[in-house]
């Protein structure tokens, strides 16, 4: 996405939409995970942060269980860039038709990618940067992203993903071999939209950030 964005092949972007959802109803949010708005909003929130910069406001619609442990596990959170983009995330367990996995429309084009990512399919079926080897986090072509202009469609290759290199880079960190891999005030930025995020549920307002 990154690639493409500096191409300037869709143009000026002006919405980013994510989603990370499944369906589990009846499992719902694991109380490991926090629910949804922090376990799979973190990432969302993550990258749209990494892709168009710092948040200006900040609106959100969540779903509680109605059970003893009362987490969410339906989020919809929009944001307003500093630079005019808007983001649209969802995170949802209880979706029983997701969308695409991202589509994100510019002023001469829109790219989609309905799939999610190839190293979280293969993690869920027991795969590992060991067992795939040069393999892993490659995309076969039938699940490329496309960019798409009405009729016109462009599929896009897909860079191969890879999550393995955060924990190299970690543990070299950790033997003060080198840098940490995530600047620790990007944590910080991510945590503060989920912390607005919330915040905005609970109240109905857009909440406005420094």
């Amino acid at each position: 996405m990154r690639t493409l964005l500096d191409s300037g092949d869709i143009g000026t972007v002006l919405r980013y939409e994510s989603r990370f959802e499944v369906f589990q109803p009846e499992a719902g949010a694991p109380a490991a995970g926090g629910g949804t708005l922090v376990d799979f909003g973190s990432h969302l929130v993550d990258q749209a942060l990494v892709l168009s910069g710092p948040v200006e406001r900040v609106y959100a619609e969540m779903h509680h269980r109605d059970d003893e442990d009362g987490l969410d596990d339906d989020v919809f959170v929009a944001l307003t860039h500093r630079n005019g983009v808007q983001s649209h995330l969802w995170g949802s367990w209880r979706q029983g038709a997701p969308g695409p996995s991202l589509r994100v429309t510019g002023t001469t084009g829109t790219f989609v990618v309905d799939h999610r990512d190839s190293q979280d399919r293969a993690l869920m079926r027991g795969a590992t940067p060991q067992s795939e080897g040069d393999g892993w986090g490659t995309e076969p072509e039938h699940l490329w992203g496309q960019v798409r202009r009405g009729d016109t469609v462009e599929p896009v290759a897909s860079a191969r993903g890879r999550w393995d290199l955060f924990y190299i880079a970690f543990a070299a960190a950790v033997r003060g071999e080198g840098p940490v891999p995530v600047d620790p005030w990007d944590a910080v930025a991510t945590a503060t939209v989920l912390d607005a995020a919330r915040s905005s549920a609970r109240d109905g307002q857009v909440v406005r950030l420094p």
